[in-house]
């Protein structure tokens, strides 16, 4: 049976001679089709056999399992986008000492989350810094080389910040500051 579909495979190769791959494709998919699957799938169901039932149920078992598992993961579509609330709360009549008031007390919640932020982030570097020691790593000198790479991300921003200021900001205009912001956040 080897030899002859081997010499077969070798006859069709022979014949076909442009890149051996494509006449080897050529052989297997002549030897290939829907109907004799199907008959050669019928013949081996009704093969009689002492495993058959146990076959069918452990392939049935284990197919369900899987769809069952599949199906109890979620993520059945994606996310939907998120909604746009405009916000109508303003009053059109606001003064200009009442829009400033609300960007300070805007930015002062603003600041007070990210140092909230930079408060629990430390707690992590603390923590990583612990384990680290505890392994036996440098982590003054990993410590040093971050904070370092803070200190120059903060400088980057604080001349962006500078930059938006001086493109955006009228000339002569008169920028109104927080009395309690801390000194690095004026520009």
């Amino acid at each position: 049976m080897a030899r002859a579909c081997t010499s077969r495979l070798g006859e069709s190769l022979a014949q076909w001679r442009g890149n051996p791959y494509d006449g080897a494709m050529k052989a297997f998919i002549s030897n290939v089709s829907p109907r004799r699957a199907v008959l050669d799938l019928w013949r081996v169901l009704g093969a009689p056999s002492e495993f058959r039932w146990a076959g069918f149920a452990g392939a049935a078992i284990v197919t369900g399992s899987l769809f069952t598992v599949m199906a109890g993961q979620g993520g059945r579509a994606l996310p939907p986008p998120p909604k746009i609330i405009y916000i109508t709360s303003w009053r059109a009549g606001r003064s200009d000492a009442e829009i400033i008031a609300g960007n300070i007390a805007a930015a002062r919640k603003a600041r007070a989350e990210a140092a909230e932020a930079e408060r629990r982030a430390a707690d992590i570097r603390h923590m990583y810094k612990v384990v680290g020691a505890a392994t036996g790593l440098d982590t003054e000198a990993m410590a040093k080389q971050a904070d370092a790479e803070r200190a120059a991300e903060a400088r980057a921003q604080a001349a962006r910040n500078k930059a938006l200021l001086e493109r955006y900001l009228p000339k002569g205009a008169k920028l109104i500051v927080d009395p309690q912001a801390p000194p690095t956040a004026t520009p």
